[in-house]
């Protein structure tokens, strides 16, 4: 199981990474710039044809298909880890249980993205779920987990905080919305990077220490 956790937990990170910075953009196309609206209220893009296939004009239908697909991944690898705890002792509270609930998020955000609904719904639901995301960063910072304790907390709580403060990009309108809609892409950037460096850092260190190791029941060769 100590080999699984390696591997799990480094592209678990990239992962989180990728979809914190992909999140990112799509606060951008939605609460930053001003987009075109047409009268079913839908949001539209310039329809761009490449070898005679269109490509997705509603940029919110195509990021849909991202978010829900890392969703179920997320939630079903992390059920998995929650039930059975393959990390070390307290990782499996601040990784094993924080996982599908980053998962279940995603895909709430994906399903409601692919239906067309108004994301300033999903406000109140986000900021409930800002809370366990950044008590786990300041536990991880108290008890000096993984082997970058500050990068890690700092991953969480400004993801937390880019959760917290969303509602003053989605509710308002006018500038002051589009100024916090603007911090929020900052955070999630921030907290995206750091999620890539560590995953980035431990697949090096864990593909060292691992180099050795084979499964009970041998190699062929």
């Amino acid at each position: 199981m100590a080999g699984l956790f390696m591997d799990t937990l480094d592209i678990w990170l990239m992962v989180l990474g990728i979809t914190l910075i992909t999140a990112a953009y799509g606060v951008f196309v939605n609460f930053v710039r001003r987009p075109r609206i047409v009268t079913d209220g839908s949001r539209v893009e310039v329809v761009e044809r490449a070898q005679g296939v269109a490509a997705c004009i509603n940029v919110n239908k195509c990021l849909s298909l991202f978010f829900i697909s890392v969703g179920i991944y997320a939630l079903a690898t992390g059920l998995w880890a929650s039930m059975t705890w393959p990390f070390p002792g307290s990782y499996n509270l601040v990784f094993s249980d924080a996982w599908p609930i980053f998962g279940l998020v995603t895909l709430m955000l994906g399903l409601a993205m692919y239906i067309g609904a108004d994301l300033r719904y999903l406000a109140v639901p986000i900021v409930l779920f800002s809370i366990p995301v950044i008590v786990y960063g300041v536990d991880i910072f108290v008890h000096g987990l993984t082997n970058a304790p500050l990068f890690a907390s700092a991953m969480y709580i400004l993801l937390g905080v880019a959760m917290l403060i969303s509602p003053g990009a989605m509710l308002p309108r006018g500038n002051a919305s589009r100024y916090v809609g603007v911090l929020v892409m900052i955070l999630l950037i921030l907290s995206g990077i750091l999620a890539f460096y560590i995953g980035i850092s431990a697949t090096f260190e864990h593909t060292l220490i691992w180099s050795k190791w084979v499964p009970w029941y041998g190699v062929s060769g």
